[in-house]
């Protein structure tokens, strides 16, 4: 198996030769690809300093979705592994991957723990959750993910190409959650979900500017367009009580995260009647968890500022 990676760097000028770094650094050869999506503080001049021993290409800005899918375009490699350009990967990353897809059927996935890291140096313990194992289907993965609460970093997957073609290429429309809708095609249209705790990756704990801290109206509509994308597609696979729990507590901790927002909790309460059924969503933190479960998205809400307001 062919692997490349793909790296997106926009004024990451800071953090990119740690990245390229870790990804020449890896015991499995590989074919290293960065795209600069228009850099303008000097990333450019330090990725041009691996000459040679990358390939990479650069453009104007269009987001990191587009850059990234400009790098799955380039790619040779049968397996994609994605690197976000502040980021990092284990030497034996793609090496513990590539060996347990080795006997797994086609378009099936690897994935890995991960753990949050600083510009210090420190790095945090990871943080496991139920669903760090194997799963037979990617959707039961999802909605577990959905339904409980946390994420994957997009360099903690190694995915097939082909699998890709079959899912479709990054939304380029998204600003915010491009990942997490992403990943969700992937899950729904992957074979085995394949967990190798024997490896890892390290998730730059997002400094000022990142999308991550992204906070603008336009972010929020792009995390609510992405829930909605991918209830849609799991309600269109499945619709028993696990799926509308998991998709109960998604719309619950997408309002929650963006509860300053009054479009967003409308919307958001709008679906949680059309989802119907009662649950306490564990995705969200514990003293919400309970008021919105009781009083639903809005009431539970306002009841918790009251309380805090005191």
């Amino acid at each position: 198996m062919s692997v490349s990676i793909v790296i997106p760097c926009f004024n990451k000028r800071a953090y990119v030769a740690e990245a390229i770094e870790s990804a020449l650094a890896q015991t499995y050869a590989c074919e290293v690809i960065v795209v600069d999506d228009g850099s303008t503080d000097g990333s450019l001049e330090v990725v041009r300093r691996y000459e040679g021993r990358i390939r990479w290409v650069t453009g104007p800005n269009q987001g990191g979705s587009a850059a990234r899918n400009r790098g799955i375009e380039l790619a040779s490699g049968s397996l994609i592994q994605f690197l976000d350009a502040d980021d990092a990967l284990a030497p034996d990353k793609v090496e513990a991957q590539v060996r347990a897809l080795e006997t797994e059927p086609a378009h099936s996935v690897a994935f890995c723990p991960w753990s949050l890291f600083h510009d210090d140096g420190s790095v945090d313990k990871p943080d496991p959750r139920p669903y760090w194992k194997s799963y037979d289907e990617g959707l039961d993965l999802l909605l577990d993910m959905w339904r409980l609460g946390g994420f994957f970093p997009p360099h903690a997957w190694l995915v097939p190409k082909s699998l890709i073609e079959v899912a479709g290429a990054w939304n380029t429309r998204l600003t915010g959650d491009d990942d997490g809708e992403f990943f969700a095609r992937i899950l729904m249209r992957g074979a085995r979900i394949v967990f190798t705790p024997q490896t890892g990756v390290r998730y730059r704990n997002p400094p000022d500017g990142s999308v991550s801290r992204n906070r603008s109206m336009k972010s929020a509509l792009s995390f609510f367009a992405a829930y909605e994308m991918v209830a849609s597609a799991i309600a269109a696979r499945r619709w028993d009580g696990a799926a509308r729990r998991a998709c109960l507590s998604r719309v619950r901790k997408t309002a929650y995260a963006w509860r300053d927002v009054d479009e967003i909790v409308d919307r958001a309460a709008a679906y949680e009647k059309e989802i119907g059924g009662f649950d306490f969503s564990p995705s969200l933190p514990r003293g919400a968890r309970y008021l919105i479960g009781l009083f639903g998205i809005k009431q539970g809400l306002r009841i918790r500022d009251a309380i805090q307001s005191r």
